[in-house]
């Protein structure tokens, strides 16, 4: 307990020292829990890869962990320049194994990387959580490389993200999500885990890649699922009837037209995604 108690005392020292406060636009919530550092690297077996990328590191806390579970090789990617100190510190005890990128993951690409073994960690910000998973989505579509990802939501985003047919959670979110991985809640955390504390309790969902070769065009399936449940209360044959007729519901994707679109499993939504594309 004195040991856990001196590690916060230890990161809090860091925002004095550095004059860091949490910034609200960015979405800044730390956490100084060394068990919840563990907790959360365990999840992407960091030994077990080529590259972990870690969003959005701040303090370094989660890096120490998956650099004291035997990752290789470690690429952070920071937006704010207020931690770049403190993480270049740390490059120093870690020589070869750190990589800092001040920058917005958002701008970054992803096609420079030569490794062909990714995890990918994070504890994203609220504010643009779902835009970083979006891009990670459509990259791994082009190149897919990140076998494993482990991501940090709120508690209502991370349930979208896991939803199942048939449930009021159930979205685009979870379609677009589900289409490429097997996405589970490995643990919630409470807003008190962190500082300062948030309003709402957050999720670590793991992302684990799923080989498959009935992959339709990741854009195709961004568009069916914008048009069905951008009507949501709608029947199909309505929602769709702009791309796909009712009679072809029917008839080539074997669908029936007068279901909504929370009826339909996200397997439903791959094979009509690849029937439509293949016209």
């Amino acid at each position: 307990m004195q040991k856990e108690t001196s590690k916060i005392s230890e990161y809090k020292k860091l925002l004095e020292d550095f004059d860091i406060r949490p910034n609200k636009k960015l979405g800044q919530n730390f956490i100084f829990d060394e068990n919840i550092f563990k907790k959360i690297a365990l999840t992407i077996d960091p030994q077990d890869c080529d590259l972990v990328i870690e969003i959005g590191p701040g303090l370094g806390g989660l890096t120490r962990s998956l650099l004291k579970l035997g990752a290789r090789k470690v690429l952070l990617i920071e937006k704010d320049k207020k931690f770049i100190p403190i993480l270049s510190k740390l490059q120093v005890m870690y020589p070869n194994q750190i990589e800092i990128i001040n920058a917005d993951v958002m701008n970054y690409s992803f096609a420079s990387l030569t490794e062909k073994k990714i995890r990918i960690i994070s504890n994203l910000p609220y504010n643009i959580g779902t835009k970083i998973l979006t891009k990670l989505l459509l990259y791994q579509y082009t190149d897919p490389k990140f076998d494993k990802m482990t991501l940090m939501f709120q508690k209502e985003v991370a349930n979208r993200i896991i939803a199942k047919k048939k449930s009021k959670t159930y979205g685009r979110l979870s379609i677009i999500s589900q289409y490429m991985y097997e996405c589970a809640v490995s643990f919630d955390l409470k807003a008190k885990c962190f500082y300062p504390a948030p309003k709402v309790d957050s999720s670590v969902v793991t992302f684990n890649y799923l080989n498959s070769s009935l992959r339709p065009n990741i854009e195709v399936v961004q568009e069916i699922t914008r048009l069905a449940f951008g009507q949501r209360r709608k029947k199909i044959k309505s929602s769709l009837k702009n791309i796909i007729s009712e009679e072809n519901l029917i008839k080539k994707y074997k669908l029936n037209p007068d279901l909504r679109p929370e009826d339909l499993s996200v397997e439903d939504y791959i094979k009509l995604s690849y029937l439509y594309e293949k016209g």
